[in-house]
């Protein structure tokens, strides 16, 4: 039976979660409101999936064996790492056409997801491992060459875009129908396996390109940037600054940050802005007016339009419901 909204605490995670769970306040666990489910749905084969609105800031960190997952993200945004590996995981806005990112582990990696409060988080992980590969019989081996080049590779992500017949057996996923165990574990692995097999093929078709043109190299500087942007130290910076900084001219930059994010990089910096000055509305009880200031405006009309059209209500919504 489908399982209804409720309140998830530290002491539901899984059990290797738990232990690099890090909370602010140690005497609050409640982590989640809504839907969250882990399942091992036979031996290599493992989905995890939320529809939930993070209740607090916390870090969870576990060591992940080798294994291959595919994480497609519906809604929200996270800040994950695999080892030495930093993702920024789908996208603040609502309009932006949900992706998936395929992640190869060849060794074991630490794992860290970084949760904000008051993100509301729908996202897929389908994962499976060495030994559900080689229980297929032929093994790797046997794949397309550009499949077999990924599965080789470790910690070069790839990103693709989800088919609308996939969006929907996701979807499926997160609302199953009422079935009893045997049926529902089938339901799952049937649709997780879709999954992977879209995100396998589509792999195949891309070789080495990792999103609409970029290769893996080029994937790389643009994370690095993005957690340079993330960090507030290019808030000042021109265009060109940026650009040199990244090893890349202008206009370059502005394509294949635009490749990877859907915006440039100035519309990215005004929605991180935007982010930030949400949080102090809700978390710190700034005014309407320090929150604009915080976002980079002058005017807290020209503000508010920008925040309304950003999150689809006001920034005074927003601070009477603290």
């Amino acid at each position: 039976m489908n399982q209804p909204d409720h309140i998830i605490r530290g002491d539901e995670l899984p059990a290797t979660s738990r232990t690099g769970l890090h909370l602010p306040d140690g005497g609050d666990d409640r982590l989640f409101y809504g839907r969250v489910k882990w399942a091992q749905l036979r031996d290599g084969l493992s989905l995890h999936w939320s529809d939930c609105e993070e209740l607090q800031d916390f870090v969870t960190e576990n060591t992940v064996d080798p294994r291959v997952s595919f994480v497609l993200f519906l809604q929200g945004q996270s800040q994950v790492s695999y080892g030495d590996l930093s993702l920024t995981l789908g996208h603040p806005s609502s309009r932006r056409a949900p992706e998936g990112v395929a992640v190869s582990m060849n060794e074991p990696v630490q794992f860290r997801r970084q949760a904000r409060r008051g993100s509301h988080i729908r996202k897929l992980v389908v994962s499976l491992t060495p030994d559900w590969f080689e229980g297929r019989g032929e093994g790797v081996g046997a794949t397309d060459g550009a499949i077999r080049r990924f599965m080789g590779s470790h910690l070069t992500p790839r990103v693709w875009k989800p088919s609308s017949r996939l969006l929907t057996l996701a979807d499926q996923m997160l609302n199953p129908p009422g079935y009893d165990a045997l049926l529902a574990s089938l339901y799952l692995e049937s649709r997780a396996l879709d999954i992977a097999c879209e995100a396998l093929a589509s792999l195949g078709e891309a070789t080495t390109v990792v999103e609409h043109g970029l290769r893996p190299q080029e994937y790389r500087r643009l994370q690095r940037l993005v957690d340079l942007l993330d960090s507030g130290e290019a808030d000042s910076w021109s265009l060109d600054h940026i650009a040199r900084e990244t090893g890349v001219n202008a206009t370059t930059l502005q394509r294949q940050f635009r490749s990877l994010k859907g915006m440039t990089v100035f519309e990215y910096q005004r929605g991180r802005r935007l982010n930030s000055a949400r949080e102090a509305l809700e978390r710190e009880g700034a005014t309407v007016t320090e929150a604009a200031w915080r976002a980079g405006y002058n005017s807290p009309a020209n503000f508010a339009t920008a925040f309304k059209r950003q999150f689809g209500i006001s920034p005074r919504q927003v601070r009477s419901r603290v």
